[in-house]
């Protein structure tokens, strides 16, 4: 075999390793692109249910309201639906009626349950311990 054939051959063997390469990080970085993606939507979810939680513990079922209103994943992803029933008829903001819709189950089917809400009363009762399935306990 002559040189210029053996540097050919070379050549060829560097080129599809450098190819191969490339194809390889561009994988990687498109897998990670996509996974950033889902990790930030799950991170938008999160941040949903925790303001929920928070507004719940800060007796302000109006913010949960309003996001709900606003945005149809927040009503769609909430352990409850909430309603204005009062009308704001009340003059004070605390003793607003609202019909609160909860479900205990998760997923598609769910089953709710009603019952009439102020802020007053979530800013009474939200706050405590409360102990998950897997017997973690988490405050709020």
């Amino acid at each position: 075999m002559n040189d210029k054939k053996l540097d050919d051959l070379k050549q060829n063997i560097r080129d599809a390793q450098h190819a191969a390469i490339k194809a390889i990080v561009q994988k990687t970085f498109g897998t990670i692109q996509v996974l950033e993606n889902e990790k930030n939507g799950l991170q938008n979810k999160i941040k949903i249910l925790k303001h929920d939680l928070y507004d719940l513990k800060d007796g302000r079922l109006d913010r949960i309201l309003e996001r709900q209103e606003m945005d149809s994943d927040a009503k769609d992803l909430s352990a409850l639906v909430i309603e204005n029933i009062d009308g704001q008829k009340n003059s004070s903001p605390w003793y607003i009626e609202y019909l609160v819709k909860y479900d205990m189950k998760t997923g598609v089917d769910k089953n709710y349950k009603e019952i009439k809400l102020n802020n007053s009363i979530a800013k009474t009762n939200a706050s405590g311990s409360y102990k998950l399935e897997d017997g973690t306990i988490k405050y709020l």
